[in-house]
């Protein structure tokens, strides 16, 4: 079925003057920051004078010069982000693109994976673009700290990089993020100064998790959240995690298994958009009601408690990437699973499927029938 891919071929010809940004923009933007652009675009933006941005089109030329085979994403990341990456940079519609402040940073002590980078578009807007979770058991971990840490230090680091791009460049903002990344959108545009986040005109969260209550209920989060757009497949997985803002499409995934819904290549496009579906699968309100009811019993303390003895299962292994995992790995995150108490049947059900289906991920990711 038709992707992201497909609308380049479709629409790619078109500039943002003939057809202006839309929802599948926001995806192909947000997943272009998985790029390391560290061998072409100059970091940080400050101290001035600023670094000159870099055309999308010679960005692609000097990486793919670089790394001819393409760039190693790992198991997680979709292979087919090469593709993307090389069908953008030759369109009509994303060539004249020019990108900037490219960010990167990872720390394992801090449980940080964190990296941004701004692209300036022909419409006179900047979409700023947050990286979301890799193939880094580090970027996990942080991943599962938002269900009890708030704020984590990447959300930080989002609203500093808003501030931080703001004063560089004039005209409206949009930020988006897949994963992770789109969790880190939604939080920098409520969380930004408010001379900045009055500058958004959009914020889109591509199946990324939710917000612990005190950040969704917050005055700064109510304030933005008509601006905030969360996409999610029909049997979403990652997308059911927390409190999701009031703004939610459900998006058509060609793929059965939740998890690998998560992989953007797998949602269907027609035309300028994708395919909108009413309401979620059953299988995904399945799931947004154990995580709800899950997360919901759990105070923080317990939520970290579960994330420590997880993760200490996987350290204990060696692995610093889920692709360091294996199979001969999975028996014994079964039996951390089972063996937490304030868990229910149905819900180490559910937390088991989860981590057989990154599992299964790890095998099939980079496909999308």
């Amino acid at each position: 079925m038709p992707n992201m891919l497909d609308y380049l071929k479709w629409r790619g010809d078109l500039t943002f003057d003939a057809s202006p940004f839309n929802e599948v923009d926001n995806i192909i933007l947000s997943m272009l920051s998985f790029v390391d652009y560290s061998v072409v675009i100059p970091e940080p933006f400050l101290p001035i004078p600023v670094p000159m941005p870099v055309r999308l089109d010679r960005c692609y030329d000097e990486i793919k010069q670089k790394f001819p085979n393409g760039l190693d994403f790992g198991q997680i990341i979709p292979e087919k982000t090469n593709d993307l990456f090389a069908a953008a940079a030759k369109s009509v519609r994303f060539r004249d693109v020019y990108v900037s402040g490219y960010k990167y940073i990872f720390d394992e002590t801090e449980f940080v994976q964190f990296a941004a980078v701004t692209f300036v578009l022909p419409d006179d807007t900047i979409f700023i673009s947050f990286r979301g979770t890799d193939d880094s058991l580090v970027g996990w971990r942080e991943d599962f700290n938002i269900s009890f840490s708030h704020p984590v230090r990447s959300q930080l680091l989002a609203a500093e990089y808003v501030d931080e791009t703001a004063s560089v460049y004039r005209g409206n903002i949009r930020l988006g993020g897949h994963s992770k990344g789109g969790n880190l959108a939604l939080y920098a545009a409520a969380f930004a100064k408010p001379e900045n986040g009055d500058r958004i005109i959009a914020a889109y969260s591509n199946d990324g998790p939710g917000f612990v209550s005190e950040i969704k209920n917050s005055p700064e989060f109510k304030r933005t959240e008509e601006r905030m757009l969360t996409i999610t497949p029909q049997s979403s997985v990652i997308g059911m995690l927390l409190e999701r803002g009031d703004r939610c499409e459900i998006v058509e995934s060609n793929l059965k298994n939740g998890l690998m819904q998560h992989n953007p290549f797998s949602w269907e496009v027609m035309g300028k958009e994708f395919i909108h579906l009413p309401c979620l699968s059953p299988r995904g309100k399945r799931h947004d009601e154990v995580f709800r009811e899950w997360l919901g019993k759990l105070n923080a303390e317990k939520r970290k408690e579960f994330t420590e003895i997880l993760f200490g299962v996987l350290g204990s292994t060696g692995a610093k990437t889920v692709s360091d995992l294996s199979v001969d790995h999975l028996p014994k995150l079964m039996t951390a699973i089972r063996a937490f108490s304030e868990l229910d049947r149905e819900e180490k059900e559910v937390m088991s499927e989860f981590v057989r289906g990154l599992f299964d991920a790890m095998k099939k990711q980079g496909t999308a029938e």
